[in-house]
C-alpha cells in the first residue's frame, strides 16, 4: 500500500511541476511574474508556456480520476501487485504526458495520454477480476 499512497503523492507533485513550467515562462514573458493578476497573464502566453498551462489544467483534471482509482483499491483492498503496477505505469506516463506537451509532439501526447487514461480504468477494473 506504500507505493500506491507515494504515487498519490507523485501525481499531486506532478500538477505543480507542470505549474512551476507555467512560472517559468511567465517570467520570461518580459514583464516578470504578474503576482496580482496571474491568470490574465497564463491567458497571453504563447507556444510552450501555453502548452504548459495546458498541462498542468490536465493534470488537474487528470488527477481525481487516478486517486479514486488508487482510494477504491485500498478499501476493496485489492491485491498490491497489479494495483501497484497500474499506478507506477501512470505516474510514469505523466511524466512523459508533461514533457510531450511542453515540447509540442502532439500526436505522441495524445497517445501517453490514452495510456495513462487506461491505467486508470484498469484500476477501476480490478475489483471485478482480482
Amino acid at each position: 500500500m506504500t507505493i500506491l499512497i507515494i504515487c498519490l503523492l507523485v501525481s499531486i507533485l506532478q500538477i505543480y511541476l507542470a505549474k512551476a513550467v507555467v512560472a517559468l515562462a511567465m517570467v520570461r514573458e518580459g514583464k516578470g511574474y504578474d503576482n496580482h493578476h496571474p491568470r490574465k497573464q497564463q491567458s497571453r502566453l504563447t507556444g510552450w508556456g501555453a502548452r504548459a498551462v495546458a498541462a498542468h489544467l490536465n493534470g488537474l483534471e487528470a488527477f481525481p480520476i487516478f486517486a479514486i482509482g488508487i482510494l477504491l483499491n485500498i478499501l476493496l483492498d485489492i491485491e498490491l501487485y497489479w494495483s501497484e503496477i497500474l499506478s507506477i505505469s501512470f505516474i510514469s506516463l505523466r511524466f512523459l504526458y508533461i514533457y510531450l506537451y511542453i515540447a509540442d509532439y502532439s500526436y505522441a501526447r495524445s497517445t501517453i495520454w490514452v495510456f495513462a487514461f487506461f491505467c486508470c480504468i484498469g484500476m477501476y477494473l480490478l475489483p471485478l477480476f482480482v
